[in-house]
């Protein structure tokens, strides 16, 4: 049960990475368009600058629960280096809780931002008076997603499987708790 709903959330976490790698592969070809209509057009497409920006954040967002998944995040390993197996795990397993806990609680925010959103109707104050809603919806899901991953790298240390999938976190799954 635990290993499929660990498998579940990773299948989640990726599919958000697709999106993220497809985001950013629009964002560029926007960009080349806008280049292109300036440099050949003297003339700048309204939307560029606004979609870039919500392109930009969703894309961190998503990618970040399978960055996370996969060793991709900056952590300082330095005390890690010092300490013994069983102690690595223990310090991993109070700073993913600590993680998590800050995850939740952004998640809950942004959900409920992203909810006074769509109850007020607000909309960017660019010409495309895009639904601020839509973009912020993206963003909750990606922060959601994370706390997902951080709750299934937090079980993962409790029965003492491999948190991260890539060698990044090699040297952590030694001993249990």
């Amino acid at each position: 049960m635990i290993q499929k709903l660990l498998r579940a959330i990773d299948a989640v976490c990726l599919w958000a990475a697709y999106v993220a790698c497809f985001l950013l592969v629009l964002m560029a070809i926007l960009g080349m368009i806008e280049i292109a209509s300036r440099g050949l057009f003297n003339h700048s497409i309204p939307i560029a600058f606004e979609f870039s920006r919500y392109m930009l954040a969703m894309t961190m967002f998503l990618g970040s629960s399978w960055a996370l998944r996969d060793g991709g995040h900056i952590r300082v390993t330095l005390l890690f280096e010092v300490l013994k197996p069983k102690s690595r795990r223990i310090v991993d397993f109070v700073a993913t809780t600590f993680a998590l806990g800050v995850s939740l609680y952004l998640s809950r925010a942004i959900i409920v931002f992203t909810a006074t959103t769509y109850e007020r109707g607000s909309r960017s104050f660019y010409p495309s008076e895009t639904p601020l809603a839509w973009p912020q919806t993206a963003l909750a899901i990606g922060i959601a997603l994370i706390s997902l991953a951080l709750l299934a790298r937090l079980i993962r240390i409790v029965i003492n499987e491999p948190t991260e999938s890539s060698k990044a976190g090699a040297g952590l799954e030694e001993t249990s708790l």
